[in-house]
């Protein structure tokens, strides 16, 4: 059986991208199920499916996912030589910690700027409170680049450390702070340091990040904002 993801709308919905980029990204293959969250029908629909009545959520013949770490995590033990986390165990705590700070944290980010595709640019005057979460944000960034995405830094020669992403290679982290590019690119500019500023590029052009960017666009030209 396929796997089916049950997201969001693509331009809002920060919780169905992070999955959504992952599978994409690793090429697991999946079919996808939209519910427009602006439809006053979407409760019911998200009930039959999801038994936190929230998105995102994975179905897997009969097995049923409705948490985005918990889905990461599951799609890591199926997809095992996939390698969705850094093979290095020291690389695989720092990113479950990122991947963990991200989801458990940056509320005031998430209140103040939330994920909206189709803004680009706003030049959105910064607030201390999302100020203070950028600023963690981009430490969480620079040392994951610094201590393990440099050429064989901390990857006993694998080569998991030579790439644009946090760890060298995407990651499950990435896609965690996937929404946060969209973010910054949506209500910045924000200055940032040129090894911030390298990882949001490569991120942002990314093959996954720019589908899903697509169908964001899509979503905005077919009047669903309007």
């Amino acid at each position: 059986m396929t796997l089916e993801l049950i997201i969001g709308n693509k331009n809002t919905s920060s919780w169905s991208m992070r999955p959504w980029v992952l599978m994409r990204q690793f090429d697991i293959p999946f079919t996808e199920t939209l519910v427009r969250l602006d439809d006053p029908k979407s409760r019911a629909t998200l009930g039959d499916h999801s038994p936190s009545g929230l998105v995102p959520c994975l179905k897997d013949d009969g097995v049923v996912v409705w948490d985005s770490l918990a889905i990461a995590e599951y799609l890591a033990e199926k997809f095992a030589d996939r390698q969705l986390w850094p093979a290095d165990p020291v690389a695989r705590a720092r990113a479950r910690c990122l991947a963990s700070e991200m989801h458990a944290g940056f509320s005031n980010l998430r209140t103040i700027w939330p994920m909206d595709l189709a803004t680009h640019q706003a030049g959105v005057t910064t607030s201390p409170l999302v100020r203070r979460d950028l600023a963690r944000i981009f430490d969480l960034w620079e040392g994951a680049r610094t201590d393990f995405a440099q050429e064989g830094a901390g990857q006993d020669g694998d080569g998991q450390g030579d790439g644009p992403f946090l760890f060298g290679a995407f990651s499950i982290a990435d896609a965690f702070y996937a929404p946060v590019v969209s973010r910054i690119r949506s209500f910045g500019p924000v200055p940032t340091s040129p090894v911030v500023s390298a990882y949001m590029n490569a991120m942002w052009a990314s093959p996954a990040m720019t589908a899903w960017a697509k169908d964001a666009a899509a979503e905005v030209a077919a009047g669903w904002y309007a």
